[in-house]
């Protein structure tokens, strides 16, 4: 992978042009720094080691896990004790949504097997994995977090492909061919930001996307497919929202897209079983599948009780006892944790959803986050329960820091601070 800084100008270590302080053309200013690049690694490998973990053979991943925990405790720590930090805003607020998922679980515990497990994972594995988010400190990072979940993707995607396919569904290490299409779905959104911001190469885009595309299909998972469509949607018309004057990789991009669609239209054979009939005939996704059974007795089971049936229990009152849980979070935290705890999950989601939406004018770096949280809130409609939402609860952390103002580019902080700045105070004379 070729990562490119297209800003640098023909003097090396500075940048021209409008982006400098007070926005006059001409005015050079020291570009991004070179020696903070094993910080951000570091830092956005906790990040995705934390995320994926679980995607790998068992004990490889337990190392993953074990690598993970050594690296973001300490950074956290030194985060949390950094004057300029915002890391102590993320942390405030992952805190403040785990403690109202955990409330109902403390208040009633959970009474089978599966519940305990499930909360026990909710507040020490699901709550750590998002705070690690706080060690994400800018742009840079959240560059880097993109670049090593492209990474990780593209391992699994190999993997996948290599693996021994049952039932039309490739499961790469033995893992969930859902929880690797996930991963290899956000990876090919992150590997699409990294192309329209001309961190990669275009032909090193080309072979990944590639690479990254077959093993999507191989999964034969059409929940992470639609939430990858849905992503790249989202970051198609975030990118025109920032910019007025369109690049030719904005265009190529789109032009791509356009094409894949046309294609899928004129050709939908081409494309693995499980998808194709998902085209062909939606109908019976949406009404003939166990899922569509779930979803018809969650909706009586939360209007019964309003402060739901506790962390483990759906399964005893949807009398679905092969199931434990509704394979879909939005209807899972109102029917388990009750109305007032999934209603302010919902209204979290939104808030953060709407801000990065109005920030995406002014920060690209929310037009990824966004399509980010897109992908998951999709993702995790289709399958998981609330443990397998850590990348969705990841996303709503990144999209706190980003709100914060941690990606902003610095001329456009400087500019911020001026116009909150009174008349008078702080400006040289």
């Amino acid at each position: 992978m070729v990562m490119q800084d297209s800003r640098r100008s023909s003097a090396i270590g500075t940048v021209r042009g409008p982006g400098s302080p007070g926005g006059l053309v001409g005015v050079e200013t020291p570009a991004w720094r070179t020696n903070g690049l094993v910080s951000a690694v570091l830092r956005a490998t906790a990040v995705v080691l934390l995320l994926n973990f679980d995607q790998f053979p068992r004990l490889v991943g337990r190392g993953f896990l074990i690598a993970a925990v050594v690296l973001a405790v300490p950074l956290l720590l030194h985060e949390i004790l950094r004057p300029a930090s915002r890391a102590r805003t993320v942390i405030f607020w992952t805190l403040v949504v785990f403690g109202a998922l955990a409330a109902p679980g403390i208040l009633h515990p959970p009474e089978t097997d599966y519940g305990r497990q499930k909360f026990l994972l909710l507040v020490t594995l699901t709550v750590f994995a998002t705070l690690a988010v706080a060690v994400l400190r800018g742009r840079r990072d959240v560059e880097m977090f993109a670049a090593v979940f492209v990474l990780s993707g593209a391992v699994l995607a190999i993997a996948t492909l290599n693996g021994d396919p049952q039932d039309g569904r490739a499961d790469g290490f033995g893992s969930n061919p859902i929880w690797l299409a996930r991963a290899i779905g956000g990876a090919f959104v992150a590997l699409t930001w990294l192309y329209l911001q001309k961190r990669v190469a275009a032909w090193w885009a080309a072979g990944l996307a590639v690479l990254l595309g077959l093993g999507l299909l191989a999964t034969g998972s059409r929940g992470p497919l639609l939430a990858t469509v849905v992503a790249l949607f989202v970051l198609v018309l975030a990118g025109f929202r920032l910019k007025i004057r369109r690049g030719r990789r904005e265009w190529v991009g789109v032009g791509l897209m356009g094409a894949l669609v046309a294609a899928v239209v004129a050709l939908p054979s081409i494309l693995p079983p499980r998808v194709y009939s998902l085209l062909t005939d939606p109908s019976e996704e949406l009404f003939d599948t166990a899922r569509a059974e779930m979803r018809e007795v969650s909706v009586p089971m939360i209007a019964e009780h309003p402060g739901g049936v506790g962390y483990g229990n759906w399964g005893d009152y949807s009398g679905m006892l092969i199931h434990n849980y509704p394979h879909n979070l939005w209807l899972e935290l109102p029917a388990e944790a009750g109305w007032l705890v999934g209603a302010a999950f919902i209204l979290a989601t939104v808030v953060v959803a709407a801000g990065l939406w109005r920030a995406s004018r002014r920060d690209p770096v929310a037009g990824f986050v966004l399509a980010v949280l897109a992908f998951n809130v999709v993702a995790v409609s289709t399958s998981g329960d609330v443990n397998a939402g850590r990348p969705l609860f990841a996303a709503l952390a990144l999209g706190v820091l980003v709100l914060a103002g941690a990606t902003l580019p610095a001329g456009v902080r400087a500019r911020a601070r001026r116009v909150r700045t009174p008349s008078g105070r702080g400006v040289a004379g």
